[in-house]
């Protein structure tokens, strides 16, 4: 069996499983659809924004020198 097709019948298996399970979403790709974030002032009146962990952030994907 040609090496080709050995790489096909890995790769497609993988990909049907993880179909529902992984997202492009705005800033990476992540295990949920949207982000889940929490936005809130604090007593000082300083914005913060906390979001759940992507697995892959777009901007770990940039060149450094971007």
């Amino acid at each position: 069996m040609p090496m080709k097709a050995i790489k096909w019948i890995i790769f497609v298996p993988i990909l049907l499983t993880l179909q529902g399970c992984v997202y492009f979403n705005d800033d990476g790709i992540g295990t949920r659809k949207y982000r889940d974030c929490v936005e809130y002032y604090d007593a000082e009146g300083i914005y913060h924004c906390e979001c759940d962990e992507n697995l892959v952030d777009y901007d770990d994907l940039k060149p450094k020198g971007e």
